[in-house]
């Protein structure tokens, strides 16, 4: 008996696709950011030959031989995208005669080839959900069928025939989406909602179209009966946290749309969040949190100067366009005032950090060995851009304020002008801990005393409750410096006197030393 020794490929099993991931990305980075769908079909005309020749799936040489793509053909998940890619060409040309046919006041014939580009997107689609049903794990075999039921609902609507079979389609297929978009992070919410909100667009289009006859709970109802099988359709899942829609500055909110920033900045409070979580955080480990999320906002912020500039490009033809820019911009001077109370955040953070090691409260590391209370001091005196650039851009907004503007502004500059005192006693007291540092007592005195002053001023200052008790506290701080210096040199004091006991002239120095720096007369 003869056996067979060829390899067949082996069937790929539990393969996992991120349908629409996959298709955004694609859509974003290669046209479909400006609808320039003829970009976008070349793009999938490339893909699909790449994807042919690196799966092994090339039709003949020379003179073309269709090779049809069946399940035990596929032996790598690439093999997927061929279906995928062949939906997505078809569909980017029947958008791009769609376009056209606006143009040509949709002539008859324009229209038909519209419809068959979209009938064959159609077909492609039902090809990839078969594959993934048969192919893929549960999720993969959902996103299969929700993307294929996307289509054939944009299809059924664009033929304008069978208006009730279109929105069950659609309907399914936002069930469905709405069930992958809790399997994952903020990000990955964002843009499933966004498929859905605008598969909710078709719906009402499509149901004005049909005379707004049809019950769509009970429609939705119906055509999800038969997803009762898939487990990650049935299975109950905790949705990520909500993404906030609007940014609050001083108890005011911005509305926030580009759905990009929204993601980039819940992943900056994400950075931010695990800081406060961090039992024993270094400068260095919390000031990289920082920064990551202080990129992410700016990240975001250059998305509404992109909207912005998108929006004023509209403005010759679009009346609103002005108002809707307008109200991006305020945003965007909301976000960028978030931006400087975060690095605000930051420079306290890591000068307290720097601080505490330099006085032994904390282990040094490495990258701080070469510090010292003078790089402190330098480190403070910089902070105080940040309430500068607060102090002229905050105006803009707060005069927006529905009640007494002029006052909020002035407090809102008093508390600033408290927080920059505030910087410059902590300045003070790192100098003067350097010129303890060096034994120069007297000059450190000094400037413990331009501290004290300062953090007295605040204290006495109208402003928030939280700033005073700040300066409550940086007095106390230097209460305690003042202390713990003033018992360093009485120690140093009486070293030198017993060691030098034999030289009445050094107990002259001595003694005169004590009494000339002596912090608790106040002697200077």
């Amino acid at each position: 008996m003869e056996t067979s020794t060829a390899s067949e490929p082996r069937r790929v099993q539990n393969a996992r696709v991120e349908v629409l991931e996959i298709i955004t990305r694609a859509q974003r980075e290669h046209g479909l950011r400006h609808r320039d769908y003829a970009r976008y079909r070349g793009y999938c005309a490339r893909r699909l030959a790449r994807l042919y020749k690196t799966c092994d799936l090339k039709h003949g040489k020379g003179r073309y031989q269709k090779k049809p793509l069946t399940a035990d053909a596929i032996a790598s998940e690439r093999a997927l995208l061929i279906p995928l890619a062949q939906s997505e060409r078809a569909w980017a040309y029947a958008m791009e005669i769609k376009d056209a046919g606006s143009v040509k006041k949709k002539k008859s014939d324009v229209r038909s080839h519209m419809v068959g580009r979209f009938r064959k997107a159609m077909k492609h689609a039902n090809e990839l959900a078969a594959f993934c049903t048969a192919l893929g794990d549960e999720q993969t075999a959902l996103e299969g069928d929700a993307y294929a039921n996307y289509i054939a609902g944009v299809c059924g609507v664009e033929q304008g025939k069978d208006y009730v079979g279109a929105m069950s389609k659609l309907l399914r297929s936002k069930r469905a989406y709405a069930k992958l978009g809790l399997l994952g992070d903020q990000k990955r919410l964002e843009l499933y909602r966004e498929r859905v909100e605008e598969i909710e667009d078709l719906v009402r289009y499509a149901l004005y179209k049909q005379g707004r006859t049809v019950d769509l709970d009970a429609l939705e109802k119906d055509a999800v009966l038969d997803l009762a099988s898939n487990s990650v359709f049935t299975m109950e899942v905790e949705a990520p946290p909500e993404i906030e829609d609007k940014i609050r500055w001083h108890a005011m909110d911005f509305e926030l749309k580009n759905r990009d920033a929204r993601v980039l900045i819940a992943q900056a409070q994400e950075h931010l969040s695990k800081l406060e979580a961090l039992k024993n955080p270094t400068g260095h480990k919390g000031n990289a949190l920082f920064a990551k999320a202080i990129a992410l906002y700016d990240e975001a912020r250059s998305k509404l100067n992109d909207d912005v500039a998108k929006e004023n490009a509209k403005v010759l033809y679009e009346a609103e366009a002005e108002e809707r820019a307008e109200k991006i911009k305020l945003t965007e001077i909301a976000l960028s005032l978030q931006i400087k109370d975060k690095i605000i955040d930051r420079n306290k953070f890591v000068n307290e950090m720097l601080d505490k090691k330099l006085s032994g409260k904390a282990k040094k590391e490495r990258a701080d060995k070469g510090l010292n209370y003078a790089d402190l001091a330098r480190m403070y005196d910089t902070a105080t851009v940040e309430f500068e650039d607060l102090i002229e851009t905050a105006p803009m907004l707060l005069r927006l304020k529905p009640d007494d503007a002029d006052k909020h502004i002035d407090e809102f500059e008093v508390d600033c002008e408290a927080e920059v005192m505030l910087l410059k006693a902590r300045q003070n007291i790192a100098l003067a801990c350097h010129n303890l540092s060096k034994g120069d007592f007297k000059e450190a005195r000094a400037y413990f005393d331009i501290a004290t002053d300062l953090a007295k001023d605040v204290e006495g200052r109208d402003c928030a409750g939280e700033i005073q008790d700040e300066a409550t506290e940086v007095i106390k701080d230097i209460e305690a410096r003042i202390q713990r210096a003033e018992k360093k040199i009485q120690e140093t004091g009486n070293e030198t006197h017993k060691s030098q006991s034999s030289s009445d002239l050094a107990s002259q120095v001595t003694e005169k030393f004590t009494k000339l720096f002596s912090f608790a007369r106040g002697a200077k």
